[in-house]
């Protein structure tokens, strides 16, 4: 458990696309995530069996969830995304989003 975090402390994992991932704070069944994207960037397209809530602090991004058509997001923005739904974002701009996940993703835990 991590109830207390910030952003500018925690050590960034850099994904394969090129993010830095940041884990914030976690505990019970909730986890909150940061990602911050650079432009041009396309996320691989995944699905987990655990909820999310993507909610975008900056930048432009289309979120891209199947069985729907993408969706141009901004600074405010936010979307969900059931367990078990294939899903990925295409960056238009630098971005950051902040993920939330139910249960906690172990797999993020350790890089």
């Amino acid at each position: 458990m991590k109830t207390i975090a910030c952003a500018s402390r925690e050590q960034p994992f850099v994904t394969p696309e090129g993010a830095e991932r940041r884990v914030l704070s976690y505990g019970g069944n909730l986890m909150s995530v940061q990602f911050t994207f650079k432009a041009g960037v396309t996320s691989a397209a995944h699905s987990h069996p655990h909820e999310q809530i993507s909610y975008v602090v900056s930048g432009e991004i289309d979120y891209c969830i199947e069985g729907s058509e993408p969706v141009r997001l901004g600074p405010g923005c936010s979307c969900y995304v059931p367990g078990g739904v294939r899903h990925y974002i295409v960056t238009h701009t630098p971005a950051v989003l902040l993920d939330c996940f139910s249960p906690i993703r172990e797999d993020l835990l350790n890089g």
